[in-house]
């Protein structure tokens, strides 16, 4: 027999909540482990938001904030009210992978999360708070990653940097003190009374669990294993339930400390807003102001800047690109991983070295290069393995949108994609998605001909052919891409399609707005400067920060944060400083 069955039936009590646990509901206990409502909602399927062609249930309006299509009016006139949110929320694969590695400070390879099953994406993202379960598959998951962890980390040159005291004796005192410290960090609050007592306990029960180690470093190991397997871990747990004068539940000091740490950080608070939150210091607007300022100042607040435009943007693609060799014999993975590494430098770049807004975000005509990424912009000059920033001609680069990334994920194997384009700009960037096409529809393009040269040819004709696709795709689909008709299904500038001039100009309807342009360049400059830009941009900053999709309530929320970004001029990093101060952040709703 396993000799570690014996510990998983001593410490049941404790990893239990990991299993089976839901996102949304429940309370707690004072307990070692949370009592979590469990559900088998599955949510939508992995990589159902953000399919081409869009969807329908999360708007289509130009106020795209809210999923009912404005069916539902909400009254702004008492001000923004806090929307829906469950009491737990786990955390995401990448906030688990960064705060194991803040907690036990190890250098991970590989990530635990390596092995997880990914999370389905919501609204285009993969942190739904309600569709977060924990399954069997998942919990098993977490206990062998715990059984990893708790193992690297009681290394004795790993465990000296965790360790609060030196022990002495049977090592008991200096566990107990262990407990207190750890537990405080692991599950962002001082353990009560009863977890103390709980999780003391377990470090007697360690010794002779494990092949290797002293009995204080068995004891201290599964310690370490039931921590990182309950659910107080696990999810970030928010039990406050007193009622102010406004009828809205203040969160309580602890609660707002993982809410701004796993908003900007993506990872566990640092003592220094552990400290805040003892001191009461967040219990006032300018108290979390100071200190998501000051998260902000970190360089562990890239983390989550990354990982938001890597769904908005679906870097993901790159990951199994593939293009046509005898067309594009240059195009291999290097060249695929280097197309992802651009944007993410660029997106660092324009957010936290040029603290930059949103429209440098889509109008800079600056990237970062190696030499595979420089001969495919056509670049002259020294360029070797190693990144560098590169200045781009204005006329045919502006920001992220005429990036390879981009372009070459939005485009067949073999030729550019006006239709996949185009509906990503219109879903992503303006938040008006099209409506899914209409079943046994032909998806092969006509051949080219006398009167069909071009690929902007080849669409237009394949798409006048049915009324009701004609709808959608003349001024919705089609125009803003064709926009990016200049670009090949590779990225590479051309002026040539099948040996026809390139148009790129067109009309394009976004909601209410009616937008001309002459061609890529011209689009995303007036996209950059639009409020629709700009409000569809905050729209999907509120769902992934908050961690669910936009609710009607949520309108007045949103209104008011948009109007003060509007008059501050859209600064990226103001933006994730306001959405720390609004009351929605700050406080809950009277249980839904």
């Amino acid at each position: 027999m396993s000799r570690s069955l014996p510990r998983y039936l001593a410490a049941l009590a404790l990893f239990a909540p990991a299993i089976g646990c839901g996102g949304g509901g429940g309370g707690g206990n004072d307990d070692a482990g949370a009592t979590v409502g469990a559900t088998e909602n599955p949510g939508p399927t992995q990589g159902s938001a953000g399919t081409d062609g869009g969807d329908p249930t999360e708007g289509g309006t130009d106020t795209s904030d809210d999923p009912t299509g404005g069916s539902q009016p909400v009254s702004c006139d008492e001000g923004p009210q806090p929307g829906p949110m469950p009491r737990l929320v786990r955390l995401t694969h990448s906030q688990y992978d960064l705060t194991v590695a803040d907690l036990l400070k190890l250098n991970l390879d590989p990530l635990p999360s390596a092995e997880f099953l990914a999370d389905p994406a919501v609204a285009g993202f993969d942190n739904n708070a309600q569709q977060m379960v924990v399954k069997d598959r998942l919990g098993r998951d977490y206990r062998r990653a715990a059984e990893r962890l708790a193992g690297e980390a009681t290394k004795p040159d790993a465990l000296a940097a965790l360790l609060p005291c030196q022990p002495e004796g049977d090592g008991s005192q200096c566990a107990a003190q262990f407990v207190a410290e750890f537990g405080r960090r692991a599950f962002r609050r001082p353990l009560t009374p009863t977890e103390q007592t709980t999780y003391s306990g377990l470090f007697s029960q360690g010794a002779g669990l494990y092949p290797e180690g002293t009995p204080f470093e068995q004891g201290i190991r599964f310690i370490i294993e039931a921590m990182l397997q309950s659910g107080h871990f696990l999810y970030r747990v928010e039990l406050s339930d007193s009622v102010d004068s406004d009828q809205v539940i203040p969160l309580a000091g602890y609660e707002l400390a993982s809410r701004l740490s796993y908003l900007l950080w993506g990872s566990m608070p640092d003592e220094a807003l552990l400290a805040a939150a003892e001191a009461g210091e967040l219990d006032t607007a300018e108290g979390v102001e100071a200190q998501a300022r000051r998260l902000l100042d970190s360089p562990k607040a890239e983390a989550p800047v990354a990982d938001f435009h890597r769904q908005w943007l679906e870097l993901d693609k790159v990951d199994n690109l593939q293009k046509n060799s005898d067309l594009y014999p240059e195009f291999n993975k290097a060249l695929a991983h280097a197309m992802r590494e651009e944007t993410q430098r660029f997106v660092r770049h324009v957010v936290f070295e040029l603290e930059g807004d949103y429209a440098a975000l889509l109008t800079a005509p600056v990237t970062f290069v190696n030499a595979e990424l420089a001969a495919l912009y056509g670049l002259q000059g020294q360029f070797g393995a190693e990144f560098t920033e590169a200045a781009l001609d204005p006329q045919k680069r502006a920001g992220i949108l005429t990036q390879p990334s981009f372009l070459a994920t939005h485009a067949y194997q073999s030729m550019s994609s006006p239709i996949f384009r185009g509906a990503f700009v219109q879903k992503q960037i303006l938040c008006t998605p099209p409506p899914p096409p209409p079943g046994g529809i032909d998806p092969n393009l006509p051949p080219l001909g006398d009167d069909i040269v071009t690929t902007r040819d080849q669409v237009e004709a394949h798409t006048q052919q049915d009324p009701y696709c004609a709808g959608c795709h003349k001024g919705i689909i089609n125009p803003p891409g064709f926009a990016f008709e200049h670009y090949d299904a590779l990225g590479k500038w051309r002026d040539l399609d099948n040996g026809a001039p390139v148009d790129a100009s067109g009309e394009a309807v976004s909601g209410s707005w009616l937008l001309s342009f002459t061609d890529a360049v011209d689009m995303v400059g007036q996209i950059g400067e639009s409020a629709n830009g700009t409000r569809c941009y905050l729209t999907n900053w509120f769902r992934y920060g908050y961690g669910r999709d936009v609710a009607p309530i949520d309108r007045c929320t949103i209104d008011a944060l948009d109007a003060e970004l509007a008059a501050s001029g859209y600064n990226i990093k103001e933006l994730l400083v306001s959405l720390t101060l609004t009351r929605t952040f700050r406080f809950r709703a009277v249980e839904e």
